[in-house]
C-alpha cells in the first residue's frame, strides 16, 4: 500500500492525544458537507426555475422566427412559402402580427403588445399550458375574442365573457386628419381568457385573432413574423443552415436569440450565487488548515520516527496534503449524497412549497444538471487542495531549517 495514503488514512480515523483534533476535524466536514449541499440544491432549483420558465416562455417564443431584416412587415413570398412547406423538419409555421397598441376599458387605459394569430396557433404553440382561467379562443358566438396576460388584465380590470363590456384597441389611423388630432383606428375584442408565463410577458400581451390585428395595424396581407414549429427543436441550427433566406430582407432567430437578456439574467444570477457559495464553502476549509496544523504538532514525535525509518520529507508532506483532501473528499461526498437526496425528495413530493397565491406549479422546481455536480467536485477538491497547502508549506519550512 501506498505509505503516505496508509499514514493519511489512520490519522483521520484513529484518535488523537488531542480531542480538539477530532472536533476540528468534524466541523471541517460539517462545513464542507453543509457548503457542498447548499450548492447542489441551489443549483438545482435555480435549474429548475430556468427551465420552468422557459417551458412558459415558449408558448411565446417559437423554435425558430423569421422577421423584417427591415421594417414592421414582410410578405411571405412563393419561394419561401415552398421552401417552409418542403422541409420534412417543420411541423408548422404561421404568419403572425406583433405591434403596439393602446388597450382601453372604461376609464383605464394600457399600451399593450397585440399578437395576432391564427385558428391553429394553440395546436401547435400550446398556449393553453399558460391559461389560468377561460379557454383558448379568437372567436366567440360571433365575436372577437383575445386572450389577456394576467397583468394586462388586472390592470384593465376586464371581465371575461361576451356578455361583458369589451376592450377596445386604438392605433394612429394610417391617413391623419390633422397633425394636431391625429385620427385613430379602433378595434374591439372581448376577453375571454387569462394566461400567465412570464412577468414581463404577462404584463404586456394581448393575443387576438390574425384578422383582427391585420385590420388594426393596416398590414394588408403582410405579416410582422413568420413562426416555425419543428418536429424536433433540436434540429433549430440544422434548418437554419438548409433555409436560404435573402439577408437583406429576412432575419432568423431561434428562442435563445428572442429572450437573450432573459437567459443572460438567469446566467448571471446563478453565477453570483455559485460564487457566493463557494466563498462559505472556502471559510468553512478554513477549519482544514486548523485540523492539518494541529495534527502536525500532534504528531512531532512521529514524524522523527517516520525519518529515522528513512522516509523521505516529499512522503511525509505527502501524508498532511493528503489528509486535507481526505477531509475535503469526506465532506463533498457527504454533502453530494445530502443535496441530491433532497432535490429528489422535492422532486418527488414537492417538500418545499410556494405558499398561497397563483403559481405555475405548487413546490419549489428542482432539476439537477451533470456540468453543475462537475462543477462543485472540481471547485470543492480545489478549495481542499489550497487549505491543505498552507501547512504544509510551514511543514517544508521546518524541513529546511533542519
Amino acid at each position: 500500500m501506498n505509505f503516505p495514503l496508509f499514514i493519511a488514512r489512520r490519522y483521520l480515523l484513529s484518535p488523537k492525544k488531542q480531542g480538539v483534533i477530532n472536533i476540528i476535524s468534524l466541523i471541517s466536514i460539517t462545513g464542507i458537507t453543509i457548503g457542498t449541499a447548499a450548492l447542489v440544491i441551489i443549483l438545482s432549483v435555480f435549474n429548475g426555475i430556468d427551465l420552468l420558465l422557459a417551458e412558459a416562455t415558449g408558448s411565446f417564443s417559437p423554435d425558430l422566427t423569421i422577421t423584417p431584416a427591415r421594417g414592421k412587415f414582410i410578405t411571405i413570398d412563393t419561394a419561401l412559402e415552398r421552401n417552409l412547406e418542403r422541409d420534412p423538419a417543420i411541423l408548422h409555421y404561421q404568419p403572425v402580427i406583433e405591434e403596439t397598441a393602446l388597450a382601453t376599458n372604461g376609464a383605464r387605459m394600457i399600451p399593450v403588445t397585440v399578437k395576432g394569430v391564427g385558428p391553429a396557433y394553440d395546436r401547435h404553440v400550446n398556449l393553453s399550458r399558460a391559461i389560468r382561467i377561460g379557454r383558448f379562443a379568437l372567436e366567440k358566438e360571433g365575436k372577437p375574442a383575445a386572450i389577456l396576460g394576467v397583468g394586462v388584465a388586472s390592470a384593465l380590470q376586464a371581465r371575461l365573457g361576451v356578455e361583458h363590456p369589451p376592450v377596445t384597441l386604438y392605433y394612429p389611423a394610417r391617413a391623419a386628419r390633422s397633425p394636431l388630432l391625429p385620427s385613430l383606428e379602433s378595434a374591439s375584442v372581448y376577453p375571454v381568457a387569462i394566461f400567465s408565463a412570464q412577468q414581463e410577458i404577462d404584463a404586456r400581451y394581448l393575443v387576438t385573432g390574425i384578422d383582427i390585428a391585420r385590420q388594426l395595424f393596416h398590414a394588408g396581407e403582410t405579416c410582422s413574423k413568420i413562426e416555425i414549429t419543428l418536429r424536433d427543436p433540436r434540429d433549430t441550427a440544422a434548418l437554419r443552415a438548409r433555409v436560404p433566406l435573402d439577408p437583406s430582407r429576412y432575419k432568423l432567430s431561434n428562442k435563445r436569440d428572442l429572450n437573450a437578456s432573459f437567459y443572460a439574467m438567469m446566467r448571471s444570477e446563478k453565477l453570483v450565487i455559485f460564487l457566493l457559495l463557494l466563498f462559505i464553502t472556502g471559510i468553512a476549509s478554513f477549519n482544514v488548515i486548523a485540523s492539518i496544523s494541529m495534527l502536525i504538532i500532534d504528531k512531532k514525535e512521529d514524524l522523527a520516527t517516520y525519518r529515522a525509518l528513512g522516509t523521505t520529507p516529499r512522503q511525509i508532506l505527502s501524508i498532511f496534503r493528503l489528509q486535507g483532501l481526505m477531509i475535503t473528499a469526506a465532506g463533498l461526498v457527504a454533502g453530494l449524497l445530502a443535496g441530491l437526496a433532497l432535490c429528489l425528495l422535492q422532486e418527488h413530493l414537492g417538500l418545499v412549497t410556494l405558499g398561497q397565491g397563483s403559481y405555475l406549479v405548487e413546490a419549489y422546481p428542482v432539476k439537477v444538471a451533470g456540468a453543475d455536480i462537475l462543477a462543485i467536485i472540481v471547485t470543492v477538491i480545489a478549495i481542499g487542495a489550497i487549505a491543505s497547502h498552507f501547512p504544509v508549506r510551514y511543514l517544508t519550512r521546518e524541513f529546511s531549517r533542519e
